[in-house]
């Protein structure tokens, strides 16, 4: 046989076998993102809102079905360009390397596609940049984490055994495909007509832009859009927003990024002018003796939670009183959803993370609002119930004014404690020993302090102290059994770290301090895991932490302020200056609560939720989703277009956004410049 003919027989029959492990795995793969989209839906939708939704379903799986098809086709696309370059392989080897290549694929396919269900289980939402704190963070706390929650282990079972019933159906249907479809003589026409539909699918879109997240929309609810792409496109486009976050972003131009001519109009826009500048001077009265200030992030301290305080569950255990007796907001939004971003949120008023270790660590930000208090002559301290080197802890803030950042292996020190057996940090109780020890300190040398702590122990798995005695606490209150014993530990570590905040205001009531020291806390996310709050009618709880503050008499501006006034952690520091510092400058990114009024408070949360008077905004669609009548918190679920005063808030609190970003790159720059010219 002519060697032309040999070759031709080989490339069809190569043609035949690649197509049917194609036609195999397309199958398999296309019903398992189906699968997971499904599962998703049905699994974490609420019922109501899914009714209100039946008339994007068509457009939901439709462009669903685009995203999946995109990834199957650039899967496919490698093996089928090396087509021709295979034919010097032995037929055995090509036949069995493209099965292996093809399995591990979906291997990936899978295993992402029961993380991002698992995602959605814990965080409510797809795959994001939080996912990088598995190797960002303390990753053997993350892992013991994952480990105490019951259904994590089960999902590792289910993919081993959804692996191995996904490699018989390959290999059976692969062997199906092959005795029905032959050689066909025209195979040079089929391998570059494959080429090429694999070439458009992979694309996406046959018009001037390829498929993308920003298509990932097909209606103005956010959960049925966060349905549209699959897991691998979640995972691949949070890989992205890390990147942008800790490096691409500090080399680009903000301003002709966002489509902006100067920094002028940036301010303008942002709605700053002459008569509200963006670096204001506070009007805190002066003082004979400086005030003390202590800033407590509390881990996981959902407002949920708080407001179902009583004597059948008693989750603010000493804390109780204190809530009573100084102001404590309810309505109120973490401005992230996690530990470490809301630290840089809070100090730093950064909207990108994480910075501590970017790019950018080595950078002293002029945002920091460490800063004003040292150029007052405060004494700073970063406590932290975790390590110091966490997430690059020790170095990093330092940098940004802090005088000493101490972690859990100083705190077990000074107390000659074991390490405890809960993997976030030391218990809750030693570190506010530990600062009740620093304010004496200060306070006998005369020079103010400013402490920003940290505490841990709320975080799961929760682990307490042998002596921990747990109060009467009510599952049943979420609709849970009384006898959870999983919601009970929950509620357990809630109990245990505010009741500790409670004992440590007590402590500082009786004592000589009572009239020297602010106080401020706040939580850092609510429970993630407690209840689903996924619903659109959850979407205040879903961000909703309190913030509490002790004002001694003499100082307290804050008597007759509405505690029901939408506000957020951006107006926490604001409000600190015109209380403690006189005469300081800050930037005003935030309102003080004192200067807060309905028509224009706002609230800025996480993932683009803005709360106002009338209800929570939706930044992503530009919906405004009103306050229900039937109970405190819960949201109308249908939207209603803004009107021009919320349009003006929003466009406001997006070009602020913008304005934050913008003061962090020139930072970094200016630095970058100056260490080069050193």
């Amino acid at each position: 046989m002519p060697v032309n003919n040999r070759l031709a027989e080989r490339f069809a029959r190569r043609c035949r076998d690649l197509l049917t492990v194609s036609l195999a795995f397309a199958l398999l793969a296309l019903l398992l993102l189906i699968l997971e989209r499904v599962t998703k839906l049905l699994g974490f939708g609420d019922p109501a809102e899914l009714a209100d939704a039946l008339g994007f379903m068509d457009d939901l799986f439709l462009r669903g079905l685009r995203f999946d098809l995109k990834l199957l086709a650039s899967t496919l696309l490698m093996p089928w360009l090396l087509l021709p370059l295979m034919l010097i392989l032995p037929e055995r080897v090509v036949r069995l390397g493209g099965s292996v290549f093809l399995v591990l694929a979906l291997a990936v396919m899978l295993w992402l596609g029961l993380t991002d269900i698992g995602y959605f289980a814990w965080y409510h939402k797809p795959i994001d940049v939080l996912i990088f704190g598995l190797l960002e963070d303390d990753t053997r706390a993350v892992f013991a984490t994952m480990l105490s929650k019951p259904w994590i282990p089960a999902l590792f079972a289910l993919f081993f055994l959804l692996l191995l019933a996904m490699i018989k159906g390959f290999v059976a249907l692969f062997r199906w495909l092959r005795g029905r479809i032959q050689p066909v003589p025209v195979a040079p026409v089929v391998w570059l007509a494959g080429v090429l539909v694999l070439g458009v699918l992979a694309r996406g879109s046959l018009d001037g832009f390829p498929l993308q997240r920003k298509h990932a929309s097909v209606s103005d609810n956010a959960f049925i859009n966060s349905l549209v792409m699959n897991g691998v496109f979640d995972l691949y486009y949070a890989w992205r927003d890390h990147g942008v976050n800790s490096a691409a972003l500090f080399q680009r131009d903000t301003l002709k990024a966002y489509g902006l001519e100067s920094e002028q109009e940036l301010l303008r826009k942002a709605g700053y002018d002459d008569g509200h500048p963006l670096i204001r001077r506070s009007r805190a009265p002066a003082l004979k003796r400086p005030v003390h200030v202590v800033f407590v992030q509390m881990e996981g301290w959902s407002a949920e939670i708080a407001r179902l305080d009583g004597p059948e569950n008693q989750v603010l255990g000493h804390f109780r009183r204190h809530a009573a007796e100084d102001h404590f907001f309810l309505r109120f939004l973490a401005t992230t959803y996690g530990t470490n971003p809301t630290i840089e949120s809070l100090l730093l008023d950064a909207p990108v993370t994480p910075l501590s270790q970017s790019v950018a660590r080595q950078t002293r930000f002029r945002m920091s609002h460490v800063r004003p208090f040292k150029r007052q002559g405060y004494d700073s301290l970063f406590l932290s119930g975790g390590y110091a080197s966490w997430r690059n802890h020790d170095r990093f803030w330092p940098l940004q004014g802090f005088d000493r950042y101490l972690g859990r292996s100083e705190i077990e020190r000074r107390f000659q404690v074991d390490a405890s057996d809960n993997p976030w940090g030391v218990y809750d109780r030693y570190v506010f020993e530990y600062l009740e020890q620093e304010l004496q300190q200060a306070d006998a040398r005369g020079k103010p302090l400013f402490s920003f702590v940290l505490t841990t122990n709320n975080h799961p798995p929760v682990r307490l102290p042998k002596d921990y005695e747990r109060p009467p606490l009510k599952p049943s209150l979420w609709g849970f059994d009384d006898d959870d014993e999983e919601k009970l530990s929950t509620l357990s570590g809630y109990h245990y770290q505010t009741d500790q905040l409670g004992r440590f205001l007590d402590w500082l009531k009786a004592s000589p301090l009572k009239d020297r020291v602010i106080v401020v806390a706040t939580g850092d996310h609510p429970l993630r895991t407690f209840v689903d709050r996924s619903a659109v009618r959850d979407r205040f709880l879903r961000y909703a932490v309190p913030a509490y503050w002790y004002v001694p008499p003499a100082l307290d501006r804050l008597k007759g302020v509405d505690t029901d006034l939408p506000a957020s952690h951006n107006d926490l520091f604001p409000t600190l200056y015109e209380l403690a510092l006189p005469d300081a400058e800050y930037y005003a990114f935030g309102t003080p609560l004192m200067e807060k009024r309905r028509p224009t408070a706002i609230g800025r949360g996480a993932h683009q939720q803005y709360l106002i008077d009338e209800g929570m905004i939706d930044g992503r669609s530009d919906r405004l989703y009103r306050w229900a009548d039937r109970e405190p918190g819960v949201l109308e679920t249908r939207a209603e277009p803004l009107d021009a005063r919320q349009r003006r808030l929003l466009e406001q609190a997006r070009y602020r956004r913008i304005l934050r970003e913008y003061l962090l790159v020139q930072d970094y720059r200016t630095a970058r410049k100056g260490s080069v010219q050193r």
